[in-house]
């Protein structure tokens, strides 16, 4: 059952009001400054600061922000705790809204000092010093790490660890920090820090819906058995109807407790598989049944993990962007808030993935020639060229080797390809342009480490296909000439009269884009898409079972 955290609201209210003098300032002889520059100066050397029964995450930074004001308080006064810090506690509160953990922030270290206040203090002696420099060291570092938390995410993204400290961007806290308690804005100091992005935002509201869902007890489980379809009847088909109604997918209540696999039911089955990636065949089969059993606290973590990937996300995307999310299969080019254009791609194989990044299209090519990238040639193409001797012949291609600082072609007779090991390959494989090549006659450069493009592929059979898992990490467009036509608008003579006379004429040309396009290839299994609907994938390169791991394992 999940924690909850509410008592340090009512109960930090509670001493704010009972106490007199809230706005009352830290003066030079405050004994606390001297608490709290003994405190931290003392323990400059130490690699961790004990405070009750908690220890600092980023003592560096505690210690540079209390540098900063000549170790006045910042939460707290010599007869009264400020208003500042009950912000902050409402803040931490709040955090499970954003699908972190309220007690990752010294809550309960918090609630603990707070209680004792209450019980111990009349409001007419001073607090004791000792008692607030350790009220004091809590709230700021909780800040801050909280503050980071919502910036860059609690989980780094490429170990996979924890953040429990602020690195190097902890003066932006810092000083975020400082201008908030001037400006008495904690609270909207912190919203500032979370993405700014619908898909987050949507997120939040599925989390508060499921959340919600899963204290009056979720859905239940349907029994296994045959596939399910229109004109069977069964205790099997009203379980059915009964989970299709809690998750919203029926839209009549009518027929409420009818057995009867009717064509309500196979409306509204239609519309939680298209939803959840599924092929939307109206039948209740075994993958289906599958997806429609998993637990609300398993969809509750997924939606978690995925607000966690959108902090790691650029805060601007930009105005126009193109988005590419794997797990849905899709690009989706939005404008102005508005999707302007969406196609299917087909994306790397899960030995192959396709990684996830964010850059600017700076290019367009059309009709060029591939080389084939070394780990392909030596790991697929050697064996289909061992395999049929007249593969290069077949498929326009050529082989190339380095001499000197040129390339020059080789006759592949001269190679014993069938007795050739693959790490001994010191050539190249060079396709030549046309709608046999690779990457189709249109490529778009997105430069990025792992040399992925955006482009046009011969194989259009894969498009129909529900799950698009074929490539070697590359991007294949459903309509790459429909890309093409948008993303040159910037050219006005570049219409798709001459788009398409240059692919017919195998003409080769390259632009260079004039205003390069933001790009962000995404990995979300979880989001409310158009019109509210809400929207699951499948976990297909178990990323999710990764950072669902790090999370759960943090707690």
């Amino acid at each position: 059952m999940r924690r909850t955290a509410k008592p340090s609201l009512v109960l930090a209210s509670v001493v704010l009001l009972s106490l007199t003098g809230c706005g009352e300032k830290a003066t030079h002889s405050d004994p606390a400054i001297q608490q709290l520059r003994s405190r931290l100066t003392t323990s400059r050397t130490q690699v961790k600061i004990p405070v009750r029964e908690d220890t600092l995450f980023s003592p560096d930074w505690v210690r540079h922000f209390y540098e900063g004001r000549q170790f006045r308080p910042a939460w707290s006064a010599e007869k009264s705790i400020l208003p500042e810090a009950d912000s902050l506690l409402t803040a931490i509160n709040n955090s499970e809204l954003e699908g972190l953990e309220p007690h990752d922030y010294h809550l309960h270290a918090i609630d603990s000092a707070l209680a004792e206040l209450k019980r111990n203090y009349t409001g007419r002696e001073p607090i004791d010093s000792q008692f607030r420099t350790d009220l004091e060291l809590l709230l700021t570092d909780a800040y801050l790490l909280y503050a980071s938390h919502l910036e860059e995410g609690k989980i780094d993204r490429d170990s996979l660890e924890a953040r429990w400290t602020v690195g190097q961007t902890g003066s932006m806290y810092d000083s975020l920090l400082t201008a908030s308690l001037e400006s008495h804005a904690i609270r909207e100091s912190l919203q500032s820090l979370m993405p700014q992005h619908a898909m987050y935002d949507g997120l939040k509201e599925m989390l508060a819906s499921f959340t919600a869902l899963a204290k009056k007890g979720g859905w239940g489980i349907i029994p296994p058995g045959e596939t399910m379809k229109g004109g069977d009847a069964g205790k099997r088909v009203l379980a059915l109807r009964h989970r299709l109604w809690v998750s919203g997918d029926l839209s009549t209540r009518s027929g409420w407790n009818t057995d009867e696999f009717d064509s309500t039911l196979v409306d509204g089955l239609r519309m939680f598989q298209m939803r959840h990636g599924l092929e939307p065949s109206g039948f209740a089969d075994s993958a289906t049944i599958a997806v429609l059993n998993v637990p609300v606290q398993k969809r509750i973590e997924q939606i978690k993990i995925n607000l966690e990937r959108w902090r790691w996300m650029p805060h601007d995307l930009g105005r126009k962007h193109i988005n590419v999310n794997i797990p849905d299969f899709r690009l989706v080019v939005e404008e102005g808030g508005k999707q302007v254009l969406t196609m299917k791609v087909v994306l790397g194989l899960p030995e192959w993935q396709t990684p996830v990044f964010s850059t600017a299209m700076s290019h367009v090519l059309f009709n060029v020639h591939w080389i084939a990238p070394d780990d392909i040639l030596s790991k697929e193409l050697i064996n289909y060229m061992k395999a049929d001797s007249n593969y290069l012949r077949s498929n326009n291609m050529s082989l190339w080797r380095r001499i000197g600082d040129s390339l020059r072609q080789i006759d592949p007779h001269t190679i014993n390809i069938k007795e050739m090991d693959p790490k001994d390959i010191d050539f190249f494989l060079r396709q030549e342009s046309g709608p046999q090549n690779i990457m189709g006659q249109v490529k778009f450069l997105v430069p990025n480490a792992h040399s992925i493009y955006l482009h046009d592929t011969p194989y259009r059979e894969d498009f129909p296909k529900n799950i698009r898992m074929y490539s070697h990490g590359c991007i294949r467009l459903e309509k790459p000439l429909d890309l093409a036509e948008y993303v040159l608008r910037e050219f006005p003579t570049w219409n798709r009269e001459r788009i398409d006379t240059v692919v017919t004429q195998r003409t080769e040309q390259s632009l260079l884009l004039k205003h390069p396009i933001p790009v962000h290839v995404i990995y979300c299994t979880a989001w409310i898409g158009m019109e509210g609907v809400v929207n699951f994938r499948q976990d297909y390169y178990g990323l999710d079972r990764k950072l669902g791991a790090a999370l759960t394992a943090h707690r």
